[in-house]
């Protein structure tokens, strides 16, 4: 290997960094878990390809708490902001919609569990 592949000497930095699709759909339900809420496992994430961005559509429970401080459209706002600028810093990647559906309901404070 020469001094350029190697990190942290001088030069260009040679090779590619692949991300899979199915990487990428774990992320979007990462980032919407976190944004909603909820564990990332009760999240499921459609990704779809259109002209070079990414159009996301996201089935996650909705979080009840004992406080009720956010609307259902500020929830799922937060949610795609939270899509959007997740796979734009972490992904590098241009989400052009996203698509919110809670479907079920989940109790409790925590967003883990």
């Amino acid at each position: 290997m020469s001094a350029d592949g190697i990190a942290g000497t001088r030069g260009a930095t040679r090779g590619r960094t692949l991300i899979g699709a199915r990487a990428l759909q774990r992320l979007v339900a990462q980032l919407a878990g976190e944004a909603g809420r909820v564990p990332h496992r009760l999240v499921s994430a459609t990704l779809a390809d259109r002209a070079g961005a990414l159009e996301v559509s996201v089935t996650m429970p909705l979080r009840m708490a004992s406080r009720r401080d956010e609307t259902l459209l500020e929830r799922g706002s937060a949610v795609r902001g939270g899509v959007i600028s997740g796979m734009r810093d972490l992904a590098a990647r241009r989400v052009e919609r996203v698509d919110v559906r809670f479907a079920g309901v989940r109790h409790g404070e925590g967003g883990r569990s």
